[in-house]
């Protein structure tokens, strides 16, 4: 690989975790793997065509503020700052033994094999709201269904051309399984009906599992999925729909909120119920890299539980500048 470029898009963007995610998970594969070292923005954008148009023209005309160091992403004191954090987050998990991230959920069918690295430019993107049911594109390979279920929020360009994933469901149920809760065993609730539930409840039934929609201000559409749909109580819920309230019982919230603190306490907050939603952030985050970055180099990633800790570390340490 040559060079390479990563960008989270959406709106708003300016609070998104995803660029220490790179910037950790980077650091963590180029202690076995070389790596060049990637070029990291933020893409404010309110439709796919921008989002785009930031891999093709290569920069963004007014980087954003970003909100972990209340400065310009991508200037000097923001990149600095990365790196501190960065290193402060392997200095606390030195000791910590790392096994391969390797998913524990069942992968989705790939429609499409992807070829071998063999250009000089990659960019890989992350789509958040409201970008992940904008892609329809028969000039963009889907490696899954996500293109159908209107549910895409990775990217990649090989240099010859772009190929699309949806990889949040698979993020929620490895997140889920490492919390203690399985697609064989439970009940998922669902409350919501954006892309990322959509992308939810088509992994969560793949693997086996039963959903149970919930009524929330969007309801969850028929797809792939039907087959699992179910009335049973659901044993623990995934909340999309912040404006309506929580179901009963165990769920987890599928946004994040910036943290109070030391490491400690946030290493605790995080393993309590209701549970952040840093674990689907984080857990997708790796599967982006497992499936569609770079499945050669799925035996190199950071196990969960370490890339959770060290977001944290790095969370905590930027907090004192910020």
């Amino acid at each position: 690989m040559g060079t390479l470029r990563y960008a989270v898009a959406g709106h708003p963007i300016a609070h998104s975790l995803s660029p220490l995610l790179m910037h950790l998970v980077h650091a963590h594969v180029q202690r076995n793997h070389p790596l060049p070292e990637p070029s990291v923005e933020l893409v404010e954008a309110s439709t796919i065509s921008d989002a785009l148009a930031w891999g093709y023209a290569g920069a963004v005309p007014s980087p954003p503020v970003w909100a972990l160091t209340n400065g310009p992403f991508g200037k000097f004191r923001t990149s600095t700052l990365l790196k501190r954090a960065v290193h402060a987050a392997f200095e606390a998990t030195a000791e910590t033994h790392v096994e391969p991230a390797l998913s524990t959920a069942a992968p989705p069918a790939a429609k499409n094999q992807l070829p071998t690295r063999q250009f000089n430019e990659e960019i890989w993107l992350n789509l958040t709201s409201p970008l992940k049911h904008q892609l329809h594109s028969n000039a963009v390979k889907a490696l899954d269904n996500a293109m159908d279920t209107m549910s895409v929020n990775a990217l990649r360009w090989d240099g010859k051309g772009w190929w699309s994933a949806g990889l949040d469901g698979e993020g929620l149920c490895d997140a889920l399984i490492h919390l203690g809760w399985s697609p064989n065993e439970h009940v998922l609730g669902i409350l919501g009906g954006g892309g990322a539930a959509r992308s939810v409840a088509a992994a969560w039934t793949s693997a086996g599992g039963r959903i149970h929609p919930l009524e929330g201000n969007r309801p969850l559409m028929d797809g792939p999925w039907d087959q699992g749909v179910t009335t049973d109580n659901p044993h623990i819920s995934v909340r999309f729909d912040r404006e309506i309230d929580p179901p009963t019982g165990p769920r987890l919230d599928a946004w994040y909120e910036p943290m109070d603190g030391d490491v400690e306490a946030r290493l605790k907050a995080v393993k309590d119920a209701p549970y952040n939603g840093r674990w689907m952030l984080v857990a997708q985050h790796l599967a982006c890299w497992r499936r569609l970055w770079a499945p050669e180099l799925a035996q190199h990633l950071p196990p969960l539980e370490v890339l959770m800790h060290q977001l944290l570390v790095a969370e905590h340490t930027l907090a004192g500048y910020a």
